[in-house]
């Protein structure tokens, strides 16, 4: 991941926390913020893979 994406992963999930506690959103849409940082991680990661010129 490049050096900025885990902020911005950090303040989007902070942020649905602060929703979730101010009763905003459902309590299951901070479990799902937080579930989907593997998914977001491989998916940049087969991008920086691919765009290195890494096997395809």
């Amino acid at each position: 991941m490049p050096a900025i994406r885990p902020f911005l992963w950090a303040i989007a999930v902070f942020a649905v926390a602060l929703l979730d506690i101010a009763d905003v959103l459902p309590g299951w849409a901070t479990i799902a913020a937080v579930l989907t940082l593997p998914f977001m991680a491989a998916v940049s990661g087969m991008r920086c893979r691919y765009a290195a010129g890494g096997d395809r």
